[in-house]
């Protein structure tokens, strides 16, 4: 009993000394932040505040976002980026005696340049193309091939890696209403999209304490770990579903974006930008897009992808009074589409995010509080296929919506060495980042097989059930393929 109660005495001097030096370093910390704001100097001489702007690190990724009212809290003697579709890029390093305003000028654009066919203004232009890109985006249910990956980083270091090719079903509700979508996986709700791998490899999470681990062995549910949150992969497919609530390609969100046209490559292409005062009177926080734009076709009748600048994220499925409904994240979501059959499929989405909050939003990948994590993430689209049957939809609901990304799937080194999708320059850094302890390749062999969530109550009867579901799959999608 004495020595418990030695030990424990010994634990929180212990643990004091540790949390006054961490304090003591956060507050020093702290000194060495500024807020700035970041404001548009207009043709009155007249300064608006720029909100939802994102702000870059040298290495290209999102380091913070600016508020509803033009501020964000910066980091001294490092040197920012902005770049932006409708101002002026503008690098500068944060220091301690200068003027904590960045003045932003509009970017000259050259409409002489560009040819208008039939429109006066882009927003004529956007609501005859919304037209018929709502129809034709509003399908069935409908299956196809996936091929993606998913990466993470904290403290400039990749901790995660996972890549997945497989088979994709959406479910055939789409015309959503507020507090109606929920993220595919998620217990005692309909999915809207689902993914099953059929070819997998992934890491090792990176623990900052002893390295490489198994997660099989060593991950621990997420209530026991308490001073983490987690991520899971794929992350992409909600914000792009929460997006259509919010992006100007829907007729009715027209009025909450300012618009211009300019050429990119050649091709014509229309830029927005979020009008605040609009989404402050609409009383709505689903308008967390700051700005973007829209590629043309050649002929200017379609539309061929969407990129997003983006805010923090409200997940839609939960009520506004909700706890952990805020995700604090922001960055940038790029979609591109596919005309097949009358109808407009995703092809392709590409996202690049940091998340500012300890918000738990998916798992089992636990990441340590109180550094900023980045997500990076690519999946495309192929094959596309509607499901004609109720009664075969309602079988693949229930089956891909028990699998998931949990198949178990066997590590094939030969598919991957002809079908990866990540880049060779980003996966070498992910490599020599995960594999510093041991190799990523033996990684990828201590995982084959495994589930993404080590505990499983009823495993036996999962993996017979995976057994007959598997092959089933596989037979689909060659039928996608057409193999």
């Amino acid at each position: 009993m004495k020595k418990s109660i030695l030990f424990l005495h010994a634990f929180i001097t212990f643990t004091g000394l540790v949390l006054g030096s961490q304090s003591s370093y956060a507050q020093e910390a702290e000194q060495k932040k500024h807020q700035y704001s970041i404001l548009e100097k207009d043709e009155n001489e007249k300064r608006n505040p720029i909100p939802f702007l994102p702000i870059f690190s040298v290495d290209g990724t999102v380091y913070g976002i600016t508020d509803s009212i033009g501020n964000i809290t910066l980091e001294e003697g490092i040197t920012f980026f902005i770049r932006s579709f409708f101002y002026q890029d503008r690098e500068f390093i944060v220091e301690p005696n200068t003027e904590k305003v960045i003045l932003l000028e509009r970017a000259e654009i050259a409409l002489e340049e560009i040819e208008i066919r039939t429109f006066q203004n882009p927003v004529d232009h956007l609501k005859h193309l919304n037209k018929s890109f709502e129809s034709a985006f509003d399908k069935e249910a409908f299956l196809s091939n996936f091929r993606g990956y998913y990466a993470v980083q904290q403290r400039e270091k990749y901790v995660d890696f996972f890549e997945a090719s497989g088979i994709s079903l959406h479910s055939e509700s789409q015309k959503w209403k507020p507090y109606n979508f929920v993220q595919a996986g998620w217990a005692g709700s309909n999915a809207y999209q689902f993914l099953v791998p059929l070819e997998l490899r992934r890491s090792h999470h990176w623990d900052w304490t002893i390295g490489d681990t198994i997660p099989a062995r060593n991950t621990q549910p997420s209530t026991e770990r308490s001073d983490q949150y987690f991520i899971k992969p794929f992350y992409a497919r909600e914000l792009v579903h929460a997006f259509e609530y919010s992006w100007p390609l829907s007729s009715s969100n027209l009025k909450f974006y300012d618009y211009q046209y300019d050429l990119e490559n050649g091709k014509e292409i229309i830029l927005f930008k979020s009008k605040d005062e609009e989404r402050v009177k609409a009383n709505s926080d689903l308008f967390l897009i700051g700005e973007g734009k829209i590629v043309l076709g050649e002929s200017g009748e379609s539309i061929e992808s969407i990129t997003i600048n983006f805010s923090k994220y409200n997940y839609i499925a939960f009520p506004k009074n909700r706890n952990g409904r805020e995700r604090q994240m922001g960055g940038s979501l790029s979609i591109v589409f596919e005309n097949s059959s009358e109808k407009v499929f995703v092809s392709e989405v590409e996202l690049k995010s940091k998340l500012f909050g300890p918000v738990n939003i998916g798992n089992p990948r636990p990441y340590k509080k109180g550094s900023e994590v980045t997500i990076i993430e690519k999946i495309l689209f192929e094959d596309f296929q509607f499901v004609q049957s109720k009664k075969d939809l309602a079988s693949l609901e229930k089956g891909f919506g028990f699998v998931g990304l949990e198949t178990m799937v066997a590590y094939n080194p030969e598919y991957w060495s002809s079908n990866a999708l990540v880049n060779p320059d980003l996966f070498d850094q992910i490599r020599r980042d995960l594999g510093s302890k041991i190799s990523l390749n033996d990684q990828f062999q201590a995982n084959s097989g495994k589930r993404l969530i080590p505990v499983e109550k009823d495993l036996a009867y999962y993996k017979d059930y995976l057994l007959k579901l598997i092959p089933q799959v596989k037979s689909i999608s060659r039928e996608l393929s057409g193999n």
